[in-house]
């Protein structure tokens, strides 16, 4: 169940969370939401804690060799091809973008910040799924992707 979560729509739904939650949360933080720069280093702290958390979270909790040898698999994908990654930047920023509309304040830090996670993981993920193909008849284990 672990594994399948990155593989289906609720990957998509938890990063378009964080993305829609980033603003509000920010602000509850007392930090300047207006400032694109404060907005910038909030999302370079949310890409770096979810690349930690998951890493500390292994550390802890023993989990199924199956799912360390999955996981371990989609990591070497992910350093080898970037676009990977970028298409995580695809549904944070859908998420920055739709609180943003639904909050009709139109900043343009917000507008910055969300256009450029939008644009940069739509053509990652473009990138990724021309080269999934090639990729997936490399793997090891069935259900990396």
């Amino acid at each position: 169940m672990l594994v399948a979560i990155d593989r289906t729509v609720v990957g998509a739904i938890y990063r378009f969370s964080i993305g829609f939650l980033l603003i509000p949360v920010q602000s509850r933080l007392r930090l300047n939401v207006r400032s694109k720069w404060e907005l910038v280093f909030s999302l370079l702290v949310v890409l770096f804690s979810l690349r930690i958390v998951p890493a500390v979270v292994r550390k802890l909790i023993s989990f199924p060799s199956s799912a360390n040898a999955i996981w371990s698999e989609r990591r070497k994908i992910a350093k080898l091809y970037d676009s990977y990654q970028w298409q995580k930047l695809f549904f944070i920023g859908a998420g920055l973008a739709c609180y943003t509309f639904l909050s009709r304040q139109w900043l343009g830090s917000w507008i910055t910040v969300s256009s450029f996670c939008v644009v940069g993981g739509a053509l990652g993920l473009v990138r990724w799924y021309s080269q999934r193909a090639s990729v997936r008849n490399s793997l090891v284990h069935k259900y990396v992707l």
